[in-house]
């Protein structure tokens, strides 16, 4: 699936979760629940995952870094990489969280490459 817009990251993240559902996986209990699909486009793009702190800032953590893929969050969670989302040292591990399979490479780069366009809105 090609990501063009907000509603197609919408539509992919859900598509990818709702998967996980049909392998019997539990969600994970995570505070943000399905965060993308709350959020407005300009709350995606420039807000904080909801109801989550870095436990060293005790700050929020910006979802994403528009046009820099390589240093979005939701990236590297996706990824399990950087300090907050490496598996075996980070205070979050890598996302989806619990037994739920991870996002492809190939899914993670789709959505890698719509942050890097600059996140067109539409």
């Amino acid at each position: 699936m090609a990501i063009n817009n907000f509603h197609d990251v919408q539509t992919f993240i859900t598509r990818i979760m709702e998967e996980n559902k049909k392998k019997d996986v539990p969600p994970p209990k995570s505070p943000h629940k399905a965060f993308w699909m709350t959020m407005s486009y300009d709350e995606f793009t420039n807000g904080n995952v909801p109801g989550v702190l870095d436990p060293v800032s005790n700050e929020g953590i910006p979802i994403l870094d528009k046009g820099n893929s390589v240093n979005s969050n939701i990236i590297l969670a996706l990824k399990g990489e950087g300090p907050l989302f490496n598996p075996n040292s980070g205070a979050f591990g890598r996302m989806p969280a619990g037994d739920q399979t991870p996002f492809s490479d190939e899914e993670i780069m789709e959505l890698a490459e719509w942050i890097d366009r600059g996140c067109p809105e539409f």
